[in-house]
C-alpha cells in the first residue's frame, strides 16, 4: 500500500509494485547519471557565445570554453571528448564480434551537452527532452 497525503490509501497489486519500483529506479539512474555528466562539465569547461563568420556575415554560434587552458572549442569537440572520456558508444564483443551498445547511450550524452550549453538541465537533472540511457 502506498500513502497519498496519509488520508487516502492507493491499493495496488505486487505486479503492479514492481513496475513502479523499475520506473523509480531507471528515472533515479537517469537523474545520477546526468548528475555525473553535469558536474564534470561545470567542472572543466564553461559555455560560452561566439561570433564566427560564415558566408560573410557573422553569426552567433555556441562553443565551449576550457577552463585549464581557455582554449575555445566546438560543442562537437566537446561531444567527441566526452564521448572517449566515459567510453560511450558502441564497441565490438569480442567474443562475437557484434555490437554492443555502452551506456549511456550517444544520444544521451548528445542530450546531456545540448541541454547544459543551453543552460535547460534542472535541478532535479531531468533534460528537456526524454531520452533513454542506452
Amino acid at each position: 500500500m502506498i500513502f497519498i497525503d496519509m488520508k487516502k490509501k492507493l491499493i495496488i497489486t505486487e505486479s503492479q509494485l514492481e513496475r513502479l519500483k523499475v520506473i523509480l529506479n531507471e528515472q533515479n539512474t537517469h537523474a545520477l547519471v546526468v548528475k555525473q555528466l553535469k558536474a564534470d562539465l561545470d567542472a572543466n569547461y564553461e559555455p560560452i557565445e561566439k561570433y564566427v563568420r560564415k558566408g560573410g556575415e557573422y553569426s552567433p554560434t555556441a562553443m565551449v570554453k576550457c577552463l585549464t587552458d581557455e582554449e575555445e572549442i566546438s560543442v562537437e569537440e566537446l561531444y567527441d571528448y566526452m564521448k572517449y572520456k566515459h567510453g560511450i558508444g558502441d564497441d565490438l564483443d569480442e567474443t562475437t564480434d557484434k555490437p554492443v551498445k555502452k551506456t549511456p547511450s550517444k544520444e544521451f550524452l548528445k542530450q546531456v551537452i545540448t541541454d547544459w550549453v543551453n543552460g535547460n538541465i534542472s535541478s532535479d537533472y531531468s533534460l528537456s527532452k526524454v531520452i533513454p540511457l542506452n
